[in-house]
């Protein structure tokens, strides 16, 4: 996921409030997702907090919005553009910006980049960008969306954005970050902490034509079929619902496993949030990820050390020169050839790979021609424990409860009558 909270201006509140009270009264259904086996994952970078200049507040083009009574979620899909772009639907049909239709096809429909413009299957070159969908809905690059995806052309490259009901986006997203084997209180915690996230991105969109990324760089959407039943309940359970912090939507972060003790978001991230502080977490336990150990061999060693600016030469150590206040590595040294450089503990976990280097709170001991990494937890740290809220929940915590230990001082807002 992405890390603070950004005071807006009380009239641009008011209409995210509006916007989304409508949204959450007309969406009733929750498509969905395949689930995901085991743990939730949090092998995800530990990104900065954005920056804390306001956006501008962006308008979605009235082709995308003329079914959808209220703001649906933009987002971004795909590992990136592309020359050629496959959407795949029983029947595909083609709009234009104005709403004309330019065509439809049967099975799939084939687009690609010509420079500024878009090419159909059928060879006809339109004007980017063009709207598909489909009754059944639609798969791009293997994710079912329903609803409309934008395609557009830029430099002679596709970028696709699927236009999603806010609740559907919920539901899809929570199917991904969550384990169906959890307690519903914990898979509802969870679902408030995903519609508060997608609000504010949706206040301060990414890009001028999107407001979230499918990947880990924001929250996992993997389309929206296949979504477990214990998902859409806790999304209807807690229609509507989001986080506030003095009256305004609140930023807020999830992983998997703290390890004990969740991070503080200055810690992590270098901004202090007010509600993004360490507290204590002792319900994690039953994790997989509470303890962990990963043997790091001398070739990897060294790809690592090479692609972090140390070439190897002779004898190699990794050596955590700096910890936060929660006993995390923030900084460690490589040294080799009498070279020595000091890199953000988060850069190493990188290069060495996130699901091998579960978290920060680790320790690196050499043996032999290799190191063992030792650590507690999966992921950053900051904000809700997702075992520690399984755990709180099993102990008879509820969703509400849950929330106000991982983020005390925020306040419930929004829901259904």
């Amino acid at each position: 996921m992405r890390k603070v909270f950004h005071p807006t201006g009380s009239a641009a509140t008011v209409a995210l409030l509006l916007v989304f009270a409508v949204a959450a009264a007309m969406f009733h259904g929750c498509a969905a997702a395949p689930p995901r086996a085991g743990a939730p994952d949090a092998g995800r970078p530990s990104m900065p907090p954005p920056p804390t200049a306001r956006r501008p507040g962006i308008v979605s083009p009235p082709a995308l919005r003329e079914s959808v009574p209220g703001r649906p979620v933009r987002i971004l899909m795909g590992e990136g553009p592309q020359q050629e772009l496959a959407v795949e639907a029983e029947t595909v049909r083609a709009w234009n910006y104005g709403g004309a239709l330019l065509g439809e096809e049967k099975g799939a429909l084939k687009l690609s980049a010509r420079g500024e413009t878009i090419r159909l299957g059928n060879g006809k070159v339109v004007d980017s960008p063009v709207d598909v969908s489909s009754p059944s809905g639609i798969r791009i690059g293997g994710r079912k969306v329903s609803g409309r995806v934008r395609v557009s052309a830029r430099q002679g490259m596709l970028s696709a954005v699927a236009v999603v009901p806010l609740e559907e986006y919920v539901t899809a997203v929570a199917s991904r970050e969550g384990s169906p084997k959890f307690h519903p209180e914990a898979l509802a915690a969870l679902a408030v902490a995903v519609r508060t996230y997608a609000l504010v991105a949706m206040e301060k969109p990414k890009g001028p034509d999107h407001d979230v990324v499918a990947g880990v760089e924001d929250q996992v959407f993997d389309g929206v079929d296949d979504v477990p039943d214990v998902f859409r309940k806790a999304t209807g359970s807690t229609r509507g619902e989001f986080l506030a912090w003095h009256g305004l939507v609140a930023r807020v972060y999830y992983h998997s496993t703290c390890g004990g003790r969740t991070e503080n978001a200055k810690d992590a991230w270098g901004t202090d949030v007010a509600y993004l502080r360490s507290v204590a977490c002792d319900d994690c336990r039953d994790s997989p990820a509470y303890k962990w150990d990963f043997r790091l061999t001398r070739n990897e060693g060294e790809r690592i050390a090479l692609s972090l600016g140390v070439r190897p030469e002779g004898d190699l150590r990794f050596v955590i020169a700096g910890t936060s206040s929660t006993g995390r590595a923030s900084r460690i040294r490589i040294s080799s050839g009498g070279v020595s450089r000091e890199t953000s503990a988060a850069a190493f976990r990188r290069a060495a790979g996130y699901a091998r280097v579960k978290s920060l709170k680790m320790e690196i001991v050499p043996v032999g021609n290799g190191w063992v990494l030792a650590g507690q937890g999966y992921g950053h740290g900051v904000g809700m424990c997702q075992w520690g809220a399984n755990g709180m929940a099993k102990a008879g915590s509820t969703y509400r409860e849950i929330l106000a230990r991982y983020y005390p001082g925020t306040s419930m807002s929004g829901g259904m009558p």
